[in-house]
Protein backbone atom coordinates (compact mmCIF):
# COMPACT_ATOMS: atom_id res chain seq x y z
CA UNK A 1 0.00 0.00 0.00
CA UNK A 2 1.52 3.09 -0.92
CA UNK A 3 -1.02 5.19 0.86
CA UNK A 4 -3.98 4.42 3.34
CA UNK A 5 -6.47 6.45 5.60
CA UNK A 6 -10.51 7.39 5.41
CA UNK A 7 -12.56 10.12 3.92
CA UNK A 8 -15.42 11.58 5.34
CA UNK A 9 -18.37 14.33 4.02
CA UNK A 10 -22.18 14.76 5.29
CA UNK A 11 -23.00 13.34 1.79
CA UNK A 12 -23.04 9.49 1.36
CA UNK A 13 -19.98 7.39 -0.57
CA UNK A 14 -17.39 9.92 0.42
CA UNK A 15 -14.35 9.53 -2.03
CA UNK A 16 -12.81 12.90 -2.45
CA UNK A 17 -12.60 16.05 -0.36
CA UNK A 18 -11.49 15.61 3.35
CA UNK A 19 -9.57 12.69 4.67
CA UNK A 20 -6.58 11.65 6.46
CA UNK A 21 -3.09 10.21 5.38
CA UNK A 22 -2.33 7.72 7.67
CA UNK A 23 0.88 6.49 6.20
CA UNK A 24 1.99 3.33 3.98
CA UNK A 25 1.74 -0.46 4.33
CA UNK A 26 -0.78 -3.22 5.60
CA UNK A 27 -2.72 -3.31 9.11
CA UNK A 28 -4.84 -1.46 11.27
CA UNK A 29 -4.39 2.59 11.85
CA UNK A 30 -6.43 4.98 13.35
CA UNK A 31 -7.31 8.47 11.94
CA UNK A 32 -8.19 11.29 14.00
CA UNK A 33 -10.74 13.24 12.50
CA UNK A 34 -11.08 16.84 13.48
CA UNK A 35 -13.09 20.40 12.69
CA UNK A 36 -16.61 18.58 12.34
CA UNK A 37 -19.74 20.49 12.66
CA UNK A 38 -21.31 20.23 16.06
CA UNK A 39 -24.69 17.73 15.58
CA UNK A 40 -24.08 16.69 11.96
CA UNK A 41 -24.47 13.65 10.25
CA UNK A 42 -21.10 12.49 8.77
CA UNK A 43 -20.24 9.45 6.17
CA UNK A 44 -17.07 7.79 6.47
CA UNK A 45 -14.34 5.31 4.38
CA UNK A 46 -11.30 4.14 4.64
CA UNK A 47 -9.10 3.45 1.90
CA UNK A 48 -5.85 2.28 0.55
CA UNK A 49 -4.07 3.04 -2.70
CA UNK A 50 -0.88 0.95 -4.42
CA UNK A 51 0.32 2.15 -7.70
CA UNK A 52 -2.82 0.50 -9.66
CA UNK A 53 -5.91 0.73 -7.46
CA UNK A 54 -7.60 2.90 -4.71
CA UNK A 55 -10.07 0.82 -2.91
CA UNK A 56 -12.71 1.68 0.01
CA UNK A 57 -13.61 0.29 2.88
CA UNK A 58 -17.65 -0.02 4.12
CA UNK A 59 -19.03 3.31 4.69
CA UNK A 60 -20.38 3.75 8.12
CA UNK A 61 -22.28 6.91 9.65
CA UNK A 62 -22.03 8.94 12.83
CA UNK A 63 -23.42 12.35 14.50
CA UNK A 64 -21.32 14.36 16.06
CA UNK A 65 -22.87 15.59 19.00
CA UNK A 66 -24.72 18.97 19.59
CA UNK A 67 -23.55 22.26 21.18
CA UNK A 68 -25.15 22.34 25.05
CA UNK A 69 -24.70 24.89 27.50
CA UNK A 70 -21.89 25.28 29.35
CA UNK A 71 -21.53 24.04 33.09
CA UNK A 72 -20.40 26.58 36.15
CA UNK A 73 -20.63 27.38 39.52
CA UNK A 74 -21.13 30.78 41.21
CA UNK A 75 -18.47 31.75 43.37
CA UNK A 76 -19.23 32.64 47.17
CA UNK A 77 -19.71 36.31 48.07
CA UNK A 78 -17.03 38.69 49.44
CA UNK A 79 -15.56 41.46 50.34
CA UNK A 80 -19.35 43.25 51.04
CA UNK A 81 -19.32 47.21 51.70
CA UNK A 82 -21.90 49.25 51.52
CA UNK A 83 -21.97 49.42 48.30
CA UNK A 84 -19.48 46.66 46.65
CA UNK A 85 -19.29 43.25 46.83
CA UNK A 86 -16.39 40.52 44.86
CA UNK A 87 -18.09 37.31 42.95
CA UNK A 88 -17.01 35.41 40.46
CA UNK A 89 -17.50 31.72 38.71
CA UNK A 90 -16.20 29.08 37.54
CA UNK A 91 -16.77 27.39 34.00
CA UNK A 92 -16.22 23.85 34.41
CA UNK A 93 -17.18 22.76 30.72
CA UNK A 94 -18.18 25.08 27.58
CA UNK A 95 -20.90 22.41 26.01
CA UNK A 96 -18.96 21.95 23.30
CA UNK A 97 -19.02 26.14 21.94
CA UNK A 98 -16.61 28.35 22.98
CA UNK A 99 -17.73 30.35 25.65
CA UNK A 100 -17.57 33.75 24.56
CA UNK A 101 -18.91 35.63 27.64
CA UNK A 102 -18.85 35.71 31.50
CA UNK A 103 -19.34 37.25 34.25
CA UNK A 104 -22.22 37.59 36.97
CA UNK A 105 -25.46 39.04 37.09
CA UNK A 106 -27.69 40.15 39.97
CA UNK A 107 -30.44 41.88 41.22
CA UNK A 108 -32.65 42.36 44.20
CA UNK A 109 -35.10 39.65 42.85
CA UNK A 110 -34.38 35.83 42.94
CA UNK A 111 -32.92 34.62 39.55
CA UNK A 112 -30.71 37.43 38.24
CA UNK A 113 -30.37 37.19 34.43
CA UNK A 114 -27.71 39.02 32.10
CA UNK A 115 -31.14 41.58 31.62
CA UNK A 116 -30.24 42.76 35.10
CA UNK A 117 -26.89 44.22 36.65
CA UNK A 118 -24.13 42.63 35.49
CA UNK A 119 -20.16 42.35 34.80
CA UNK A 120 -18.15 41.35 31.94
CA UNK A 121 -15.13 39.17 32.73
CA UNK A 122 -13.55 37.94 29.34
CA UNK A 123 -14.50 34.68 27.58
CA UNK A 124 -13.46 31.11 28.26
CA UNK A 125 -13.18 28.22 30.21
CA UNK A 126 -12.10 28.02 34.58
CA UNK A 127 -12.37 31.37 37.19
CA UNK A 128 -12.71 34.45 36.93
CA UNK A 129 -13.02 37.50 39.66
CA UNK A 130 -15.99 39.75 39.46
CA UNK A 131 -16.83 42.95 41.19
CA UNK A 132 -20.02 44.24 41.86
CA UNK A 133 -20.81 47.82 42.13
CA UNK A 134 -23.55 50.81 42.75
CA UNK A 135 -24.81 48.56 44.93
CA UNK A 136 -27.35 49.90 47.44
CA UNK A 137 -27.08 49.86 51.60
CA UNK A 138 -28.37 47.43 53.49
CA UNK A 139 -30.00 45.44 50.81
CA UNK A 140 -30.34 41.73 49.74
CA UNK A 141 -28.96 40.94 46.68
CA UNK A 142 -29.32 37.76 44.24
CA UNK A 143 -25.75 37.17 42.58
CA UNK A 144 -25.49 34.19 39.73
CA UNK A 145 -22.72 33.38 37.52
CA UNK A 146 -23.04 33.28 33.60
CA UNK A 147 -21.42 31.96 30.62
CA UNK A 148 -22.80 32.39 26.93
CA UNK A 149 -21.84 29.92 24.04
CA UNK A 150 -23.54 29.41 20.75
CA UNK A 151 -26.47 27.55 22.45
CA UNK A 152 -27.34 30.39 24.91
CA UNK A 153 -26.66 31.21 28.15
CA UNK A 154 -26.45 29.37 31.30
CA UNK A 155 -26.36 30.50 35.43
CA UNK A 156 -24.59 28.84 38.41
CA UNK A 157 -25.96 28.12 41.83
CA UNK A 158 -27.57 31.50 42.88
CA UNK A 159 -26.18 33.50 45.79
CA UNK A 160 -27.56 35.18 48.71
CA UNK A 161 -26.38 38.45 49.82
CA UNK A 162 -26.88 41.50 51.86
CA UNK A 163 -24.99 44.89 51.58
CA UNK A 164 -23.23 46.94 54.93
CA UNK A 165 -25.36 49.31 56.56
Amino acid sequence: MTARGVCWATTSNPTSGSHSSNGTGTGSFTSEITGLTPNTLYHVKAYATNRLVLAYGTEVTFTTTPIVLATLTTTIVSAVTLTTAVSGGNVTADGGGAVTARGVCWATTTAPTITNSLTTDGTGTGSFTSNLTLLLPATTYYVRAYATNSAGTAYGNEILFTTDR
